[in-house]
């Protein structure tokens, strides 16, 4: 008796789901608080990495995979929820992908995002044993400017066993350095504040403290004009143009991974400039 009672209780509530009308009216998202965050790999002696969020799919970043020493994680700054999030960096075999898959854990830890906050994760250290700096996140806090006049431009120094150096700015990469230098005795891991420039091409040139003599120099990119049809990509000359320059290190002998056999700097685009296109 108490059987059947159940029985026709579940048809009557499957009858009255089943003759409800559907809804027509719009439905609303339900999207959480969000930060926007990076990854950007300075790990010179190891495979490639991809980067997992362990915690939740939904609103983690998923591509950034098989990201090369040098490289930005895909997408640039990507919608994170906010709040304490876990997540791990596995190495990634760019040969052999599928046989090797993403097997070696690099980095087991938790971050905690404020919402509205921009972050870059810095990976930055040696991986192999014995190796030190040890490979770890270094989690950057990007205060962006508002859009500036000009260019605003900040540097980053990654470069392991690089030392101190000066930083300096020149029309391109062989004009002599002089006069005195835009970021002096940057040391590792310092993350300089971000500097008004006027538009124009510049290189950035990095040299030992106190030297005119540079261990690096790398033109900025120039970027591309805006038009009615098309939008601008940020550079040195495009107006409201938010840039970050990284030193890195060389690549160790053997390393597994991308090579280069010089110190670099690499610019990355922090925001682009404004819309030239109607918005949509």
């Amino acid at each position: 008796m108490r059987l059947s009672r159940f029985v026709l209780l579940g048809a009557a509530v499957s009858a009255m789901v089943g003759c409800s009308e559907p809804s027509d009216g719009p439905t609303t998202p339900n999207i959480p608080p969000l930060a926007f965050v990076r990854y950007i790999n300075a790990v010179p002696d190891t495979l490639n990495t991809t980067v997992r969020f362990t915690d939740q799919v939904e609103y983690s970043p998923i591509s950034w995979a098989n990201v090369p020493f040098r490289g930005l994680g895909q997408g640039n700054y990507q919608p994170t929820a906010a709040g304490a999030r876990k997540f791990r960096v596995f190495t990634a075999d760019v040969v052999n992908f599928s046989v090797a898959g993403n097997t070696v854990v690099l980095v087991d830890t938790t971050i905690t995002f404020e919402a509205g906050k921009y972050y870059t994760l810095l990976h930055l250290g040696y991986a192999r044993a014995g190796s030190a700096p040890k490979q770890r996140i270094v989690n950057i806090t990007d205060a962006l400017p508002a859009t500036p006049a000009g260019i605003a431009f900040r540097a980053i120094h990654a470069g392991l066993d690089v030392g101190n150096v000066d930083i300096y700015a020149t029309p391109t990469t062989t004009d002599a350095i002089t006069g005195a230098p835009l970021l002096a005795n940057v040391s590792l891991n310092t993350v300089s504040a971000y500097l008004a420039r006027a538009t124009g091409a510049f290189a950035a040139r990095v040299t030992a403290p106190g030297s005119t003599t540079a261990v690096i120099s790398a033109a900025a990119p120039a970027g591309t004009a805006g038009s009615s049809s098309v939008d601008p990509l940020g550079g040195a000359t495009i107006a409201g143009s938010i840039i970050t320059a990284i030193a890195f290190p060389a690549t160790p002998a053997n390393s597994a991974g991308t090579r280069f056999t010089t110190p670099g700097v690499v610019y990355f685009i922090d925001k682009q400039p404004p819309r030239t296109t109607p918005n949509p």
